[in-house]
C-alpha cells in the first residue's frame, strides 16, 4: 500500500511540474492585433492617407439606399465601412443618429480628415439626410443618390454649400 501512495505521488508531481502544452495563437490573430493597432494609431495621429486609400476604394460602388454591401451603399452605411476600414471603429445608425455622436465643429475652417460632414437635403424632406466623410483638403466622400454611386467631391461646391447643416468629430 505505502509503495503504491509514493508511486501516485512521484506520479502526480512528475505530472504537476511538467510545463502546460499551450498552442500558439493562429498567425491571423497577431496580424489582427497589429492591424487594429495601427489603425488606433493613424486615427490617433489624424493619420489622413488610410483614410483617403478607404474612402478612393469605395468609389464607384453604386448608391442604393439601404444597401450596406459593396454591391450598393447609402451614405450612412459609406460612412460606417469607412470608419471601420479606416480606423476600427464600429459606428451604428442613420444619418440622424450618427449626427447625434461626437462634439460639433464650429466651421467649416476647422474641420480635419474624418470629420463627418452632413447636409440638409430638402427633397429628401426636412432635418439632416446625408452624411459624408472629410478626407482634407476641401474633399469628402459620400454615396450619391443623384450620381448613383460613391464619389468624392469638393465640400465648396455650390450645391453642398447651399445644404451644409454641419460637422461631428468623433475622433481626437
Amino acid at each position: 500500500m505505502r509503495i503504491r501512495v509514493v508511486v501516485v505521488l512521484l506520479f502526480l508531481s512528475g505530472c504537476a511540474s511538467a510545463p502546460r502544452y499551450t498552442p500558439p495563437a493562429p498567425p491571423g490573430d497577431q496580424g489582427v492585433a497589429r492591424e487594429l493597432e495601427a489603425r488606433r494609431q493613424a486615427m490617433l495621429r489624424g493619420d489622413r492617407s488610410r483614410l483617403v486609400r478607404v474612402a478612393q476604394s469605395y468609389v464607384g460602388v453604386p448608391y442604393q439606399w439601404g444597401g450596406n454591401t459593396r454591391a450598393g451603399l447609402d451614405c450612412s452605411a459609406l460612412t460606417r465601412v469607412i470608419y471601420r476600414e479606416a480606423y476600427g471603429l464600429e459606428l451604428s445608425g442613420s444619418t440622424q443618429q450618427l449626427y447625434q455622436l461626437g462634439s460639433g465643429v464650429s466651421t467649416q475652417r476647422q474641420l480635419r480628415p474624418g470629420d463627418l460632414v452632413f447636409f440638409r437635403i430638402s427633397s429628401q424632406g426636412p432635418g439632416i439626410s446625408h452624411v459624408g466623410v472629410y478626407l482634407g483638403r476641401d474633399r469628402f466622400a459620400h454615396a450619391s443618390p443623384s450620381l448613383g454611386q460613391v464619389v468624392i467631391a469638393p465640400l465648396s461646391a455650390p450645391y453642398f454649400q447651399a445644404r451644409y447643416a454641419g460637422a461631428r468629430r468623433l475622433l481626437r
